[in-house]
């Protein structure tokens, strides 16, 4: 079990949500929105139309 450094327990509750949401921006702007791939792209669309066809719903 990691613990938290002497540092990060003395810094104010609103510098650590900062850091937290800064760090979670950074990843939200280096995920891409679509897939860079069209055979990623086939892939999602096959497992969302095989998910929604053993559900017994259609599309």
């Amino acid at each position: 079990m990691r613990y938290p450094e002497a540092s990060y327990l003395n810094t104010p509750v609103g510098e650590q949500l900062l850091q937290h949401y800064a760090s979670r921006d950074r990843i939200r702007h280096a995920t891409a929105l679509f897939p860079l791939r069209l055979a990623d792209l086939g892939n999602f669309l096959r497992a969302l139309i095989g998910a929604s066809s053993r559900s017994g719903r259609l599309a």
